[in-house]
């Protein structure tokens, strides 16, 4: 008799948070904190924590996650990245975590790494923020090739956050084996592509004519024997917060369900 599996799902958000951002940073943040325990996501990627911030996700969510964060690898620009994980029988949190310097960085980046177990399969988490602006594509490249190396390895992982890429970059440092943007593996589709849209995102007070929109937030899967896989992806925080009128971020969150197959 073949050899019976099941399929879970296994949820994340991934989102810039935009805590250098001084306007309605509270209100923001408390936005992202009221989402995130409507939707109870397994694992959380944030970036562009800032202390006060910080302060509010521990007060709003603290019960409810596991909640790990770095800062004083971003201490000279005073932002970092975090992970929670969704305190949740059936998810176990290894405390294993670590954060690494990223190379040739002149902004303080870092990338944070933990393991959980989901449906009795291993998964790696990391989330980083790499190198911003067009000019840094060189040590973005070194920087996400440092990832890929951490966690070459490991035979199950996820990797995603804020990283700036290009896709020419992404090609020149080419993707490992077996490993998928999550986006791409659940269609591609346009109205889901750019996670930073001026054209429709008016936080930052954008003064020039034209109105880029970017993909730089991503979310890679690496799943050697094909027992993880993409299943849903989508964005969310594009409602206005109604006592300030703007958005909880000047990026779009990204959501995403994987399937988890046990034996």
């Amino acid at each position: 008799m073949a050899e019976q599996t099941s399929s879970e799902a296994f949820t994340l958000l991934s989102w810039n948070i935009d805590g250098l951002d001084k306007r309605d940073t509270i209100r923001r943040a408390q936005a992202v904190c009221k989402l995130i325990s409507s939707r109870r996501p397994h694992a959380v990627f944030l970036q562009e924590v800032v202390p006060s911030t910080e302060m509010e996700i521990l007060k709003s969510l603290g019960a409810d996650y596991d909640y790990y964060s770095a800062p004083g690898a971003g201490e000279r620009y005073g932002y970092y990245v975090a992970i929670l994980v969704l305190k949740t029988k059936g998810l176990l949190f290894r405390d294993n975590m670590m954060c690494i310097d990223l190379p040739e960085t002149v902004m303080g980046r870092h990338v944070l790494f933990c393991t959980v177990v989901f449906g009795g399969v291993e998964i790696n988490l990391l989330t980083s923020h790499l190198e911003s602006m067009k000019d840094y594509g060189g040590p973005r490249k070194a920087q996400l090739s440092k990832v890929f190396e951490i966690i070459s390895e490991n035979p199950t992982w996820i990797f995603g956050g804020d990283l700036n890429i290009r896709d020419h970059e992404v090609k020149s440092v080419g993707l490992p084996a077996d490993t998928v943007d999550v986006w791409e593996a659940c269609g591609s589709i346009e109205d889901e592509k750019f996670t930073w849209d001026v054209s429709k995102n008016d936080n930052l007070q954008w003064t020039y004519p034209n109105k880029p929109k970017c993909r730089f937030d991503r979310v890679y899967l690496h799943s050697k024997d094909g027992g993880v896989r993409a299943k849903g992806f989508g964005l969310v925080g594009k409602e206005r917060l109604e006592d300030c009128g703007r958005f909880p971020s000047d990026h779009w969150g990204l959501w995403m369900e994987l399937s988890v197959d046990r034996s």
